[in-house]
């Protein structure tokens, strides 16, 4: 049923887009853009007994981009009237579908459990995104330039980009430009999740999704029940594009969304930006009869004294952010200089902890750019996800980028190091000295590694030269890639690039015996685009990669690119 639903609404979009464009209208302008992509690979699984398997992927996808704006005709009406005039409201609409299916045996093949066989999808339900998955990223009517061009409006599927973060919503923003130089947003509504209507599986908080949902289990003595999957003979449905097997209600719920911002507006070199959002969830209660176990059945979860909250707290965030910019442009012989420094940081009231930190400084000097930066994270995740039992490791990572490009040169380079440090309850490296600091990247406290490049460019062509090396926690890697591309005609560009990696993991690179972990690992990559006429191209590419590890990971890739501009 879940498949026919988002059947229909596509349909229905479709149509309703359709309907718009074929409107009769003056002075709208649209942008349309599709393109339909299709892949051949395979991947190597493996297994405790037997045979390792490869398996085939064969995925087709296609997507369609829209964008509409000036439906009222009012900007067409300002421009041929008065351009001068006031800015007045602007209609617009602005969306992305994506359909996704693969029909290679890594989704449609089966399993064999003990005297059973089933289909892989039934086991592992987030192989439904790749069966056949067609997905709304955003789609959503915008009203610019209320208020005297005060007010912004937007409402349906948002894809929104905060400090440090990015989520989507099936709601409503507004956007206030007040006179005293700073700006208000507000927006609320349900967050997109697979459940959602044409939602997808990346849509999914980590570590909320998978096959295997429990549920609790009352006993005769209160407070010593157990856990266990759903009752499966409740959940089967049949589908043919679904898990027959996966009965997650949790997973299904609405999840209401709010929050706001406040950011400077029209304060020149300076911008700052402070932003809240709260995520929430009702408690999923019966999911059957009430005796359809041997004890009573009180609800999904523990509720045997009868206080399991209705709602609960997904995530509760503060984010905060600043940058600047200051520069000066000299006379003749002084070069110019700027310098943007920046900071960013977001707390989660839920875990009550900073979870995010970043802060650095950009300094340009005419054609030279050095950046070091500064930046803290500790693994968080929604209130739900299975992944707040495990520990999760903080890191501190800093880095230093430096970057030459001088106007119009053929030549520009870049070379960047950097030093991770990983918070396993042992050594501060703020309180460490040199040797120290040399112990602790021997035990795995420390990784870091550095990666310079150099490009080429001519009218016709690029050519460019990367390698790298790092080491420490996690392993060490080192290797390369030469890439290229030159336009052979007016309408074919052709591309090239060969790369090889030599790698080790912590075990193998410490010379423990038995280790497997450790190979050369090469590859290359060629591919060509033919523009067949203004706005339409075909794109092709291949690519190997091999090693002791695997001899061959073969894969194609074609896409038919279909853009459509215009008026411009």
């Amino acid at each position: 049923m879940a498949g026919r639903r988002r059947w229909v609404l596509a349909t229905a979009l479709l149509a309703g887009l359709a309907i718009a464009a074929a409107a009769p209208a003056q002075a709208y302008e649209f942008a349309l853009r599709a393109r339909s992509f299709g892949q051949g690979y395979q991947l190597r699984g493996f297994r405790l007994l037997g045979a390792d398997v490869v398996l085939g992927r064969r995925r087709f996808t296609q997507t369609l981009s829209l964008m509409i704006w000036d439906l009222t005709e009012r900007r067409g009406d300002r421009r041929a009237h008065d351009a001068t005039a006031a800015r007045g409201p602007e209609v617009y609409v602005q969306g992305y579908l994506r359909l996704d299916h693969d029909f290679g045996d890594f989704t449609s093949g089966e399993l064999t459990i003990g005297s059973r066989t089933v289909d892989a999808l039934d086991l592992v339900p987030e192989l439904g995104a790749d069966v056949i998955d067609l997905e709304l990223l955003y789609g959503y009517l915008g009203v610019a330039g209320l208020l005297d061009g005060h007010l912004d409006l937007r409402i349906g599927r948002q894809l929104a980009v905060d400090t440090l973060d990015w989520f989507a919503m099936d709601g409503v923003h507004a956007r206030i430009v007040t006179p005293w130089r700073f700006a208000v947003e507000a927006f609320g509504g349900l967050r997109v999740r697979d459940a959602s209507p044409l939602g997808g599986a990346g849509f999914e908080p980590d570590g909320t999704g998978g096959g295997e949902c429990a549920e609790y289990v009352e006993a005769e003595t209160p407070f010593t029940g157990h856990w266990r999957p759903v009752d499966r003979s409740i959940a089967v449905t049949n589908g043919e594009f679904t898990s027959d097997l996966d009965h997650c209600p949790q997973r299904g719920v609405l999840m209401p969304t709010f929050g706001g911002a406040i950011e400077t507006s029209g304060t020149g070199p300076v911008w700052a930006r402070i932003g809240y959002r709260r995520t929430v969830s009702p408690t999923f209660g019966l999911i059957g009869a009430v005796d359809r176990l041997d004890v009573p059945d009180r609800g999904l979860y523990p509720d045997e004294d009868g206080g399991a909250s209705g709602w609960g707290v997904n995530e509760e965030r503060l984010s905060a952010s600043v940058r600047g910019t200051l520069s000066r442009f000299g006379g003749s012989g002084v070069l110019p200089a700027q310098i943007m420094p920046y900071a960013a940081l977001r707390y989660s009231l839920l875990h009550g902890l900073i979870d995010e930190l970043h802060a650095g400084v950009a300094v340009r000097l005419g054609p030279h750019r050095l950046e070091p930066e500064v930046s803290y994270s500790v693994p968080t995740f929604d209130g739900d996800s299975i992944f707040n039992v495990f520990a999760a490791e903080p890191y501190t990572d800093a880095r230093l980028t430096y970057e030459i490009a001088p106007p119009g040169a053929a030549v520009r380079a870049y070379a960047v190091g950097w030093l991770r440090w990983f918070d396993t309850g042992g050594l501060d490296p703020a309180d460490a000295g040199g040797a120290e600091l040399a112990a602790a990247l021997a035990g795995g406290a420390l990784a870091g590694g550095a990666q310079v490049g150099v490009e080429l460019r001519s009218e016709r062509s690029t050519a460019r030269l990367d390698a790298f090396h790092d080491d420490g926690y996690g392993g060490r890697r080192t290797g390369g890639w030469l890439s290229g591309r030159t336009r052979a005609r007016a309408d074919v560009v052709v591309m090239a690039r060969l790369g090889a990696v030599d790698f080790a993991s912590d075990a193998a690179h410490a010379g423990a015996a038995g280790v497997g972990g450790r190979a050369t690992s090469v590859g290359g990559q060629g591919g060509a685009t033919w523009e067949l006429t203004p706005g339409v191209a075909v794109h092709l590419i291949a690519e190997e990669t091999a090693s002791r590890l695997d001899a061959s990971q073969l894969r194609v890739m074609g896409v038919l690119d279909l853009a459509f501009h215009p008026e411009r």
